[in-house]
């Protein structure tokens, strides 16, 4: 959280993709799901339309890290796909992401 934090005047961006992990969180916690303050939660964050490059991007992208020998989910080549489509640094807390050539082919942190 300290990272968001951080760069709380930044430009954050995320396919919808990314927001339906988020909400899948709000409905495996335990209580009840409450959407709405997930949106609330979100609001520091623009989600961009996909688009047939981000998709390219992404099959790039495996198929990059794939001569590696550790392609990625789909999922997760998406949204790093989306991240190298438009030229924006990747953000992660997710170990899956920490793959061989992951860093040569685009800029990522990990929190």
């Amino acid at each position: 959280m300290d990272y968001v934090v951080d760069r709380f005047d930044e430009r954050a961006i995320a396919p919808p993709l990314v927001l339906l992990g988020v909400y899948q969180g709000e409905v495996f916690k335990s209580g009840p799901t409450d959407f709405d303050a997930v949106d609330g939660a979100l609001g520091w964050l623009t989600v961009v339309d996909e688009t047939p490059a981000i998709a390219r991007a992404a099959a790039e992208l495996q198929a990059s890290l794939q001569e590696t020998g550790e392609p990625l989910a789909a999922r997760d080549a998406f949204v790093a796909g989306a991240a190298k489509s438009l030229d924006e640094r990747l953000v992660v807390a997710d170990a899956d992401f920490d793959v061989d050539g992951i860093a040569q082919a685009l800029d990522i942190d990990f929190v």
